[in-house]
């Protein structure tokens, strides 16, 4: 029986301005607490605390057919704020597998789901002009599909992911000076999901570093 585990962390550069003395025009933070189903042998570690920083760790465990799961799926929220319009890029590093029967970073989907106000200090679009950059608003968990050679594919996936790939933009989030209040911003699931298969053994590390800068003017 082969095995494969795989280790990926989340992580955050938030950009702060150097204008505004104690409040953070762009931000990225926990979503709150991220969770996994369908592991054997897997965990994921974060906090819970939106004004905390977005540091999660995941390990997916078993993803040989050891694993009798159909599928194992992570979601980690994310809360952004920001007082001007803005944009957030994410970045993936990590080593690649040259065996192609071993697990690669299509085998993994990657999708934006369930963006979500904060509380009475998120800034309300009533046109929603916020937006999941395309191939990434999916669930990749919920739109899995099989190739002619039996392997899983998803609508969106890591190889999908650069070193600067944006996948959300819009207008100003929050009423205030996007200060990490519990209330002051939105929330998306940032979602990981792979099929336990045979693949070749071995294990690796990836990292996702998400960021938040300027973006587009984007009306309200």
């Amino acid at each position: 029986m082969r095995h494969f585990r795989i280790l990926i962390i989340f992580g955050i550069v938030s950009l702060v301005s150097l204008v505004e003395v104690g409040a953070q025009a762009l931000d990225i933070s926990s979503g709150g607490a991220p969770s996994i189903t369908g592991s054997v042998g897997g965990s994921v570690t974060g906090s819970s605390d939106v004004r905390q920083n977005l540091v999660v760790t995941v390990n997916f465990g078993e993803l040989s057919p050891l694993n009798a799961n159909n599928i194992v799926k992570v979601i980690v929220p994310i809360a952004v704020r920001s007082n001007q319009p803005y944009q957030v890029r994410v970045a993936y590093t990590g080593a690649v597998n040259a065996n192609a029967q071993a697990i690669q970073r299509s085998d993994f989907g990657f999708g934006l789901q369930n963006w979500r106000a904060m509380g009475n200090n998120s800034r309300v679009c009533n046109n929603s002009p916020h937006i999941f950059y395309s191939p990434f608003n999916n669930d990749p968990a919920n739109n899995r599909t099989f190739a002619a050679n039996g392997r899983a594919q998803y609508p969106s996936d890591l190889n999908d992911v650069n070193l600067a790939t944006t996948i959300l933009s819009g207008p100003r989030l929050s009423n205030g000076g996007a200060s990490r209040q519990t209330n002051d911003g939105y929330i998306f699931d940032a979602i990981l999901a792979i099929t336990p298969q045979y693949y070749a053994p071995g294990a690796t590390t990836a990292t996702l570093t998400f960021t938040i800068s300027a973006g587009p003017n984007v009306p309200c």
